[in-house]
């Protein structure tokens, strides 16, 4: 009986990796599509940090633009985060690849939010007429992921150390 549960897992097992790894497959075919388009759902996609700001130049009135520059751009990001941000992550298509998600990639910033807050950042400074420095968000975004993995790392707890020709729980 024991083996036939076994085996009825094994076989189950291995169509759950199957299928995972069907869809790994399928969403990287359409990633490798998506990101030489120039425009998803017919919105037009940026292709880098420049066309984004742009964009939302074209985008937003005059007077929403004179507004923002009335507040701090830390307030600014964290503000239009979950809105501008928001319609940029979902019809710029930041989670299932396109231009301007691949052109933050290739450069190291990979986490969605870290790409959101970086355009809405460079938009601000754009805006103020001041230097962008996209290079010095970018490698703050990148030093920022990095520290977080390390403290991840330094909090996880050793289960057990498996050592080379010492049979296990010796």
């Amino acid at each position: 009986m024991k083996i036939i549960v076994l085996n009825i897992c094994l076989i189950f097992s291995a169509i759950t990796v199957q299928a995972q790894s069907n869809q790994e497959i399928e969403y990287q075919k359409n990633y490798e599509k998506r990101i030489k388009l120039t425009r998803i759902n017919d919105v037009y996609i940026p292709v880098n940090t420049e066309e984004a700001l742009k964009e939302l130049m074209r985008l937003t009135e005059p007077e929403a633009r004179a507004k923002l520059l009335t507040v701090p751009e830390d307030t600014i990001a964290s503000k239009l985060h979950f809105s501008l941000g928001r319609w940029m992550l979902l019809n710029w298509g930041m989670e299932e690849g396109s231009r301007i998600s691949e052109y933050y990639k290739s450069k190291g910033v990979s986490f969605n939010d870290d790409k959101i807050d970086l355009i809405l950042r460079c938009f601000y400074r754009f805006l103020a007429a001041k230097d962008l420095k996209e290079e010095e968000l970018i490698k703050h975004y990148i030093d920022k992921r990095n520290e977080e993995l390390k403290l991840k790392h330094n909090k996880a707890k050793v289960v057990e150390t498996i050592i080379p020709g010492k049979k296990h729980n010796e």
